[in-house]
């Protein structure tokens, strides 16, 4: 009888070891390993966060700041895992000096995450690293709340592969006070320059009469601070047929000798002309040499950069995106306006799903939510309304068109002119150009790197010169405009037009189609 009971113990022990092994390999293949609160995956808590059995999805940014710092990135990831029943976010936080670097090495180790942040999109697709998501956006009715352009710039041959995460709109801050002592008649600053409301003419005018500097009092004026950004969006102005977008991209390839591009080099050049000395960059820094060597800039202005000028009531325009929030804090009274000809430029970020993810659907659910998603936007207000007095701060434009959630995205951020930019673009009186570095295959050669076997003796001690030094110098007036022209022929243009249609090729599509 004593064996019989033994045996019977020694049978149940058995059964409840199998039992409680069985159940720990199960959590561990549902991600639900004890950790943090915040279910940060680290190299010191490789399990992560959570302790109920939830379907894992790893989310890496670039943007999470620190554990201490608990900035708002942070803060959603922990509403959604307190809200959600069925998921669990797990922060991959990244670690060394470039993030790009970071996500290439979890790529080649097989552990990309289920949904990251992207510099490139097209280089996610060509390394094979991005999922196709038509599947998935095709199902979701909000996915047509995104703005269009940013739902086209990342759709290719039909194809979706990533996901609209963040948007800031490039533009002109205006010191609307003193631009109305350069006008005339009875329009205001405010009426003059509301968003989508002037031409390139009427801007160029009002810059160049705002040049007052016959002062050595700190007390001189000037239009606008430089010319260098203007490349990326007067082409598209000037082309009255509405195909050049950023840059000179005209969805078909790279046109570097475009009618509206040497338009646009001969404005720059004259806006930008030491000798005339319109906007900030072109007035010398110091005059004299040797022991007479004096800081001229900084006696007609002041000291400091053309931020500093601008937000000391010296300075018309300055070229900026809407991130430079601290402009609403000047003691003059600022806007925040497009760019001429009811254009403005939509700086941008992207989440990819990953190929690898094994739960797409869960990963998507977890993107929307950081993004463009009704719900994440109103638990984002909630956090925001329950730490009024916390340094959260919302900077980016609303990636969710429907008017309650843009409405309330906006009651968060203080720089004027902000939402009446964005409500011109939403009623059609201006138009969003999205920056290409982050969504146009190629862009990154085509417009900076790509070597034009191009030298001049003057230049760059006679180096040859990239494609971005080529154009920077003629902006800056280094190199004519005619020179330009001459020298930019067709052949050479063609052949930065060859790269970017071989990472077309590798991205399985045909540049024009």
């Amino acid at each position: 009888m004593f064996k019989k009971f033994i045996g019977l113990m020694l049978l149940l022990l058995t059964c409840f070891m199998f039992v409680a092994c069985s159940k720990g390999e199960e959590n561990k293949t549902n991600g639900s390993d004890p950790g943090s609160s915040t279910g940060e995956k680290t190299p010191d808590n490789p399990g992560g966060g959570g302790k109920t059995r939830k379907t894992v999805v790893t989310y890496c940014n670039w943007n999470f700041g620190t554990e201490e710092e608990n900035n708002l990135v942070r803060r959603r990831v922990d509403a959604f895992n307190k809200s959600s029943s069925t998921i669990r976010i797990e922060m991959v936080t990244p670690v060394g000096g470039s993030y790009d670097e970071f996500i290439a090495t979890l790529a080649s180790a097989q552990e990309l995450p289920d949904v990251f942040m992207v510099n490139s999109v097209p280089t996610a697709i060509i390394n094979k690293w991005a999922r196709d998501i038509s599947d998935l956006v095709a199902n979701d009715s909000e996915w047509e709340d995104i703005p269009e352009a940013l739902r086209e710039s990342i759709t290719y041959n039909d194809k979706v592969f990533g996901i609209p995460a963040g948007q800031y709109y490039m533009g002109l801050f205006a010191n609307l006070e003193l631009i109305d002592n350069y006008l005339i008649g009875s329009e205001s600053a405010e009426e003059k320059f509301y968003p989508g409301n002037f031409t390139t003419d009427e801007w160029i005018e009002v810059v160049k009469s705002m040049r007052d500097i016959n002062h050595t009092d700190q007390t001189g004026v000037i239009g606008m601070n430089a010319v260098g950004d203007m490349l990326n969006w007067l082409p598209g102005v000037l082309d009255k047929t509405g195909k050049t977008k950023h840059f000179t991209w005209n969805g078909t390839g790279f046109d570097f000798t475009s009618e509206s591009l040497i338009d646009a080099l001969r404005i720059i050049t004259d806006l930008g002309d030491p000798t005339s000395q319109y906007v900030f960059q072109s007035i010398p820094e110091t005059v004299g040499e040797g022991d007479n060597v004096q800081d001229y800039r900084a006696n007609i202005f002041g000291p400091g950069s053309d931020e500093d000028v601008f937000k000391n009531g010296r300075m018309g325009f300055i070229q900026q995106g809407s991130w430079a929030g601290t402009y609403e804090n000047t003691d003059f009274d600022c806007m925040f306006t497009s760019y001429p000809d009811a254009r403005v430029v939509a700086a941008t970020d992207y989440f990819c799903i990953s190929r690898s993810a094994k739960n797409p659907e869960a990963a998507y659910e977890v993107a929307k939510y950081l993004t463009f998603g009704r719900a994440g936007a109103e638990a984002m207000f909630k956090i925001m309304d329950e730490n009024p007095d916390s340094d959260l701060t919302i900077t980016c434009i609303p990636l969710n068109t429907q008017p309650d959630i843009s409405e309330k995205w906006f009651s968060y951020i203080k720089m004027r002119g902000l939402q009446e930019t964005f409500e011109e673009v939403e009623k059609g009186n201006v138009e969003v150009i999205v920056e290409g570095n982050k969504y146009i295959p190629g862009f990154l050669k085509a417009r900076y790197t790509f070597n034009t076997g191009i030298s001049f003796d003057n230049v760059r001690d006679g180096a040859l010169l990239t494609i971005g030094d080529f154009l920077w110098d003629t902006c800056l007036g280094k190199i004519s405009v005619n020179d330009y022209i001459a020298t930019m022929t067709q052949e050479l243009c063609d052949k930065i037009n060859k790269l970017v249609a071989e990472d077309y090729e590798a991205m399985g599509l045909k540049l024009g189609e």
